[in-house]
């Protein structure tokens, strides 16, 4: 089986490109990627018209059986992608849609007046999303094919020879490690950071990341005076497997997610996570044993669900170690990469 991937450039920085350049390794089908989208040097209108006739040549002359698409449920990226779909389909040519990211409130309103989108998405041999409750969302919009869960991954290279993990009598190192948003959660962190600071002396945080935000949460940590705060940037590679290897626990206070490859990570090198009910999360963390999701946003529930684990080294690392065993059955890219082929094998024969 051909696999058509359309995809944004993959040597740029995104969840999408970080996804499939994890899969990379491990096809077993031909694959080959179109890029839609903004290059290193061209911005995304610049390329519009080109991709597309691009992706149309790729179809009359390509030898693909099946493309699939990958857009996140935002309106640009639904008509665009909607756009590559029909086109598929006028070549006689299987479709799989991946929606990585969600707008609630979009689709909310597409529930109510779904018949364009369901008579595009629902020609669809599966649909793949990321929560279940995405998937339920589909369903009242009438999407009649498929829907599949699935994960995003951690690169086989990141939990391979990986040491066994050392846990301390005292455990006081929190992580950060995302992009540096207000909306994955970085000012709620801080704030999370100062409370607990007050009672753990010691307790230290690294904030690993850049982003639009980055400059006002150093400000915020300067005025505030949250001593302990380390601002160390964007980290890959094997600066990456050290800052988690430097952690006890794992905090992401987001607003939204698909799926945060990050969480994934941090379990796969043993760290409890503390974060909050959205996206995909909510179908496997079970609070306690995994580590704890917060409803709110209030820094003082995060400080709450954190402080247990401070207090106690053994739940720290009875929690770390089911999440690392969770973790490597479950969220290796090679065996995201095997269930994907086995699903297209499915409902693409």
């Amino acid at each position: 089986m051909d696999l058509l991937i359309v995809v944004p450039d993959l040597s740029l920085l995104g969840g999408v490109a970080s996804h499939y350049n994890g899969l990379a390794p491990y096809w077993t089908h031909k694959v080959t990627y179109v890029y839609y989208g903004k290059r290193r040097k061209w911005p995304a209108l610049v390329t519009l018209l080109p991709d597309l006739l691009f992706y149309v040549f790729k179809l009359a002359f390509g030898k693909a059986d099946v493309v699939v698409v990958n857009p996140s449920f935002r309106p640009y990226q639904i008509v665009r992608d909607g756009v590559y779909v029909v086109l598929a389909r006028l070549f006689r040519k299987k479709v799989v849609t991946f929606f990585h990211g969600w707008d609630v409130n979009l689709a909310k309103r597409i529930e109510n007046r779904h018949v364009l989108f369901a008579t595009v998405f629902g020609e669809c041999s599966f649909i793949y999303v990321l929560y279940s409750g995405f998937k339920n969302s589909l369903l009242k919009m009438g999407i009649a094919c498929p829907i599949c869960l699935t994960t995003t991954k951690i690169d086989d290279w990141m939990l391979d020879n990986m040491p066994t993990k050392t846990y301390k009598k005292k455990p006081r190192h929190l992580l950060f490690l995302s992009r540096i948003l207000r909306t994955k959660g970085i000012f709620i962190a801080l704030d999370t950071f100062k409370l607990l600071k007050q009672e753990f002396d010691d307790l230290e945080m690294k904030v690993c990341g850049d982003g639009e935000d980055l400059h006002a949460a150093k400000d915020y940590a300067t005025t505030n005076g949250l001593d302990g705060v380390t601002f160390v940037g964007r980290v890959g590679g094997e600066s990456l497997r050290r800052s988690y290897a430097w952690a006890d626990i794992y905090l992401l206070p987001s607003f939204e997610e698909g799926m945060a490859t990050t969480v994934l990570e941090a379990m796969g090198f043993g760290l409890p996570v503390i974060t909050r009910p959205v996206g995909g999360v909510v179908d496997f963390i079970v609070c306690g044993e995994m580590g704890e999701l917060v409803p709110t946003f209030a820094p003082h529930d995060f400080a709450e669900a954190i402080r247990p684990y401070l207090l106690n080294p053994q739940k720290t690392a009875e929690v770390g170690k089911h999440n690392r065993e969770y973790a490597q059955t479950h969220f290796r890219a090679s065996a995201v990469c095997s269930k994907f082929e086995k699903d297209l094998d499915t409902h693409c024969r």
